[in-house]
């Protein structure tokens, strides 16, 4: 998913949010732990108000692609699994159980009794299987790819049939049983969310796209429930939207976890990370990750907060577009090279996220269970070795210090970035300025998160782009890198295509040996190509830097998770 600023970990953490909260009566002192002691009662009421840098472009997840959007929605819609919030390992959420059978090609999940919608609606195997038909009609998701060996799922995608073949659903409800054509390793995590991330209530929207047709022009891309969320299986309820200002949500008292204890959660708009950072220093916001990394030591000063630090599973990057119209030279792989080796990702890591994280060569990150960087080429910042790769791809040096590509153009080209991320427009003025020395300019472009999204669908209108990814806790990247991923909304925006890796894509997902081990040996093939290819100049993985008030009990975060427990969140008076 992409990363707006700091990760987000529930599916796979990517925006700037704060937790913000207000406790309805009178505060105490301070406490120096974040968990209720022995002795102590949780206490009931209040509000979080989480700070945000943008709104969301939906609150709907089949068509979200961004963590703004997916900042709102993972509390209204989830899945029939999640990640363990300390190992990352697929665990039962909504269902009670699943089970994969001897040969890959069934998978049952059992629904848990009593679950019901926040309007009183039963939550059943149909919100399942119709928001697996909503994710493979849409025009705007970029997920289909999940359901590529369901039986049934591309003929319904092609209005052949009125529903999925391969998904049934029994047993009053309370069982889905999914068929495939041949094995999908990942299948528990990824298809959990009906492929979407979260299930939606069928009921509801059926009144505004029905899946039982088979009209392929209707779809629920566009429908009024995408910004106005008619009902909640998790923890909070939608309330109201004022773009600009804030998404308000109330508690939802028939969360199967059991209801939360705060009454209110609101996600409320910063103007940028300085202004949501001077807000928890005076006790308005009493929980943030969006603090920026330079500002650490002032922060962690401040005697009402506590300080949490803790890996994640993202990473920062520089996108090249391959079809960019005006910079031709991105196709040519020895440029690449020379773009990796003529920015100091090293000093970036020093100076720009203050050694909160580590540099990264390729795709998967050190958290992962898959990270191997055997065979990986660290590049390190060497102006002579750039200035000869570009050579040899045939450019000549002009007389103003620009290369001239092979036809004559002079090698200037636009990075683009969101404003209001320090972090990324640091990094911007570091390649503006390091990428002068190997003779290529650079034309900066700050713009909003949603704009930034919009001028990097897949197309040759652009040329760089700094941005960020959060990755789920089993890795399939095949959305991101395989060569058919590259249409309207998809997110390999980079045009890159590679037959070793799109095979070893695959492998990952298709087995039929879906051990750790075999999923790893491909994975790290990936790996290796996309490191030699540089298609990004991958950056640094950065560690997530957390602040709470310390009055601000049972907040427990972590690489997976850091609202596993929200329910239980409560403010010591």
């Amino acid at each position: 998913m992409r990363q707006q600023g700091i990760p987000r970990v529930v599916i796979a953490a990517l925006t700037v949010f704060t937790l913000i909260a207000t406790a309805c009566a009178p505060t105490g002192g301070p406490s120096t732990s974040a968990s209720a002691g022995p002795s102590e009662q949780p206490v009931a009421g209040g509000r979080v108000v989480i700070g945000s840098t943008g709104d969301p472009k939906t609150m709907q997840p089949v068509i979200s692609g961004d963590t703004t959007s997916s900042g709102i929605w993972q509390w209204f819609y989830l899945s029939l699994t999640r990640s363990n919030y300390k190992t990352g390992e697929t665990e039962p959420n909504l269902a009670s159980k699943f089970e994969i059978s001897s040969d890959g090609l069934t998978l049952t999940y059992t629904i848990r009794d009593n679950l019901v919608w926040s309007n009183g609606d039963p939550f059943t195997g149909d919100d399942y299987k119709y928001t697996a038909e909503a994710v493979m009609r849409s025009q705007k998701t970029v997920r289909r790819s999940t359901f590529d060996n369901v039986v049934g799922a591309a003929d319904y995608r092609a209005g052949k049939t009125d529903n999925i073949e391969g998904i049934q659903v029994s047993n009053a409800g309370k069982t889905v049983t999914i068929k495939f054509t041949k094995v999908f390793c990942p299948a528990t995590a990824a298809l959990g969310g009906a492929g979407a991330g979260g299930i939606l209530p069928s009921k509801a929207f059926k009144a505004q796209w029905d899946n039982k047709t088979t009209d392929t022009t209707k779809n629920i891309d566009d429908v009024p429930f995408n910004m106005n969320p008619p009902a909640s299986i998790g923890p909070f309820i939608f309330k109201s939207f004022q773009p600009g200002v804030q998404v308000a949500m109330t508690k939802n008292d028939k969360y199967f976890r059991g209801a939360p204890l705060v009454d209110e959660l609101i996600v409320k708009n910063y103007a940028d990370a300085t202004a949501i950072k001077n807000a928890l220093m005076v006790g308005e916001v009493t929980y943030s990750t969006a603090v920026n990394p330079s500002d650490n030591d002032e922060v962690s000063k401040n005697d009402a907060l506590k300080f949490y630090r803790y890996k994640t599973s993202t990473y920062d990057y520089i996108g090249w577009n391959l079809k960019a119209a005006k910079a031709p030279w991105l196709a040519n792989v020895q440029v690449r090279q020379a773009l990796a080796y003529g920015i100091d990702a090293p000093a970036i890591v020093n100076k720009v996220v203050f050694g909160f994280g580590s540099q990264v060569y390729a795709h998967t990150p050190p958290v992962s269970w898959a990270y191997d960087e055997t065979g990986l080429t660290k590049y390190t910042r060497d102006v002579t070795k750039a200035k000869q790769l570009i050579e040899q791809a045939g450019a000549k040096m002009g007389p103003d210090g620009v290369y001239r590509w092979t036809d004559g153009s002079p090698m200037k080209m636009r990075i683009e970035t969101n404003q209001g991320n320090n972090v990324r427009e640091t990094i911007l003025q570091f390649a503006q300025a390091q990428y002068k020395d190997i003779g290529i300019q650079i034309d900066p472009l700050l713009e909003s998160f949603n704009a930034l999204l919009d001028r990097t669908q897949p197309g040759p209108d652009y040329e760089g782009f700094i941005i960020g990814w959060s990755l789920g806790a089993d890795p399939d990247p095949y959305s991101i890198w395989h060569s058919s991923q590259s249409g309207k909304d998809q997110f390999n925006d980079v045009f890159y295509a590679n037959p070793v890796v799109d095979q070893a894509l695959l492998d990952n997902r298709n087995g039929p040996d879906c051990s750790q081990a075999a999923r790893k040996k491909a994975l790290h093939t990936v790996d290796v190509e996309l490191n030699r290819d540089v298609p990004y100049t991958f950056l640094f993985t950065r560690d997530a830097l957390a602040y709470a008030d310390k009055k601000l009990q049972s907040f427990d975060p972590s690489t997976y998770s850091a609202i596993w427990n929200v329910e239980k969140w409560w403010f010591k008076q």
